[in-house]
């Protein structure tokens, strides 16, 4: 049976998954734009945004980095935190891969004490969570549903993919083992 669209109940059709999956192996590698810097458009739910180049010539800029680190900081405690630059050319790759442009995010970086107030409050929300260790985001693409972004990210090979369940459409994206939920 095919998954059903969120917000409609309707199916994601097999059409669906074949359009985006085309569309992604028409997309480029990591590998193939080495010598072009990469940018990034980024906007908090709160309004806050970077829009930037991260990666020039070979090397993750770091004064994007700390702009971004700042962007993906704690809410809840007003800290920012490290920033796996991996998360972020994961972020690039999705950016050439799905129509639109740029992300819309949730939560990123989380401090132990939230993520142990979110565990407690939620009950799903695990202690040893990747945005601890500022690895994980939960963005969505602004026109795109949710179920568009999971199948380009898990097409990507890279990381952890999760769908949260609900209302939500944010996707969870990880730089930690492989494996979608």
């Amino acid at each position: 049976m095919l998954p059903a669209c969120p917000c409609c109940a309707r199916p994601f059709g097999r059409r669906a998954w074949l359009a985006l999956g085309l569309a992604c192996a028409a997309a480029p590698a990591l590998g193939q734009a080495d010598g072009a810097p990469r940018h990034l458009l980024l906007a908090h739910v709160d309004g806050e945004r970077f829009e930037g180049i991260y990666w020039r010539g070979g090397v993750h800029d770091p004064e994007a980095l700390a702009a971004i680190a700042w962007l993906f900081r704690d809410r809840e405690e007003g800290l920012a935190g490290p920033v796996d630059p991996a998360l972020l050319d994961t972020l690039w790759l999705l950016d050439q891969r799905v129509p639109g442009r740029g992300f819309e995010v949730a939560s990123a970086y989380r401090t132990a004490r939230t993520q142990a107030a979110l565990a407690a409050r939620w009950g799903r929300a695990a202690t040893d969570s990747l945005h601890v260790q500022g690895r994980a985001v939960d963005v969505r693409r602004p026109g795109l549903h949710a179920l568009g972004l999971v199948g380009a990210a898990w097409q990507l090979g890279r990381g952890g993919v999760g769908l949260y369940r609900g209302a939500s459409p944010f996707v969870h994206l990880d730089t930690g083992p492989r494996r979608r939920w």
